[in-house]
C-alpha cells in the first residue's frame, strides 16, 4: 500500500478533529470513550493524539467513527483539505 502525506502530516483530518473536540469541550479521553462506547475499541487516547498531531494515517472507515462521535459529517472533517489543499496547516 502506498501512503500519501499531506505536507509534513500523515492525515488531513487531525486539525479539524482537534478543533471540533475543543469546541465541544471534550478531552482526548472523552472522545476516545465516546468512540469506544460506539463499539470501536481500537481508537484509544494515544491513537487520537497521534491523529491530531498528524503522526498517524487515518483510514476512511475511521473517519466515520470520528464523525459520529463529534456529531458531524465526514465532509466537515475534511474541511482543512478543501480550504488549504497545498498546505499542511492553515496560517
Amino acid at each position: 500500500m502506498k501512503a500519501f502525506w499531506f505536507g509534513e502530516r500523515k492525515n488531513v483530518v487531525g486539525l479539524k478533529i482537534r478543533e471540533l473536540r475543543k469546541e465541544k469541550h471534550l478531552t482526548i479521553r472523552d472522545l476516545a470513550a465516546q468512540i469506544q462506547v460506539n463499539g470501536h475499541s481500537d481508537i484509544t487516547e494515544n491513537t487520537i493524539t497521534k491523529i491530531e498531531h498528524g503522526d498517524r494515517f487515518v483510514p476512511d472507515y475511521e473517519l466515520i467513527y470520528f464523525a459520529e462521535a463529534l456529531n458531524t459529517n465526514v465532509e466537515q472533517l475534511l474541511e482543512y483539505y478543501y480550504r488549504f489543499p497545498n498546505e499542511s496547516e492553515p496560517d
